[in-house]
């Protein structure tokens, strides 16, 4: 056989290859899902996490006509259950909800032991939880000015509460700190609950949190919602403004929930999940429930969601940078 020859018969071998690895994707696209997929949730039960993930699990089994298993795997601040979902097979049947929590974890844990950007495949972005700014009622500022310029005056600063180190209310209270020029000690705690409860009884000044964390609270009028950290007012709180509403722009945090697969997951497959993950996101019922945590549904493609998980990536890597932390 000719030099010429063999060059064909290669090139007539990678096209078949090419062609029967592009049927197989298809044919399992077709066919997705035939068994049960699971949802793992990288944290314990009952928080705005898992909150989120059966919510939605609901209305995706009913889509796909399968169940959706919810995984509790918490542990390592998330990193437990998303290296397990890393090391996963890329069939679409393994997926792990990803929060701003594991991408601050990229910056902050010393050798981990997988690559939130590389390892793992953006498929939806569905929800966003923005922080609002808590303080104790006891201090006579009903705004958020009014505030900032109390803590101006306390020669010993105020302290802010978060649930740790690393964590977006600990990052936002520096955020917050800088912007309005003011002295700011970080107390950590536990979780956000301890440190809301810390403000509400005065032992600190003030907390970032989701409004879900401190709604009681303020209900119970211990505590005092005085912005927003968001591009726009929650619809649960038409009144309370947000921080460039209230005069400090640039200080917007929140913490995002979006579904993610093993990398190389089919192109085929991330689309179809998408599809049903967005889809479950704008049911009513959902979209209610949510409102009433202060998380807003986003459902944004695979690719819109992995700009911003660059775009997002960069600014915490810079914050980061600017607060001093380093790796642990």
């Amino acid at each position: 056989m000719t030099s010429k020859a063999i060059t064909c018969m290669r090139a007539l071998s990678f096209l078949l290859a090419a062609l029967l690895q592009t049927n197989v994707a298809s044919a399992q696209s077709e066919r997705f899902p035939s068994r049960p997929i699971t949802l793992v949730v990288p944290f314990a039960p009952g928080g705005a996490t898992d909150i989120v993930a059966r919510l939605l699990a609901v209305h995706v089994a009913g889509d796909f006509g399968q169940p959706v298993v919810i995984d509790n795997r918490a542990g390592g601040a998330g990193n437990i259950g998303t290296l397990a979902v890393a090391r996963s097979q890329p069939d679409g049947y393994t997926l792990v909800l990803a929060t701003t929590t594991q991408l601050i974890n990229q910056f902050l844990t010393k050798d981990l032991a997988y690559n939130l950007f590389t390892d793992l495949t953006p498929v939806a972005l569905i929800a966003d939880a923005p922080e609002v700014v808590a303080i104790n009622s006891k201090i006579p500022a009903r705004t958020l000015k009014e505030f900032a310029a109390a803590a101006r005056a306390d020669a010993n600063g105020f302290n802010y509460g978060s649930p740790g180190v690393g964590s977006v209310p600990h990052l936002g209270g520096e955020v917050l700190g800088n912007a309005m020029n003011a002295k700011m000690v970080h107390v950590p705690f536990r979780g956000s609950a301890d440190a809301a409860k810390e403000v509400a009884a005065g032992n600190i000044q003030v907390t970032l949190a989701t409004q879900a964390g401190v709604a009681s609270l303020a209900e119970a009028g211990l505590i005092r919602i005085v912005a927003v950290a968001s591009a726009h007012r929650l619809s649960t709180l038409p009144n309370v403004p947000t921080t460039t509403e209230a005069g400090f722009p640039g200080v917007e945090l929140s913490n995002w929930f979006g579904i993610t697969a093993p990398r190389n997951t089919p192109a085929e497959l991330v689309s179809r999940i998408n599809q049903a993950f967005n889809k479950a996101a704008a049911q009513p019922d959902v979209q209610t429930a949510l409102a009433k945590q202060g998380i807003e549904p986003v459902r944004k493609t695979p690719e819109q969601f992995a700009r911003q998980l660059t775009e997002d990536g960069k600014a915490y890597a810079r914050l980061i940078e600017q607060v001093g932390l380093s790796p642990n």
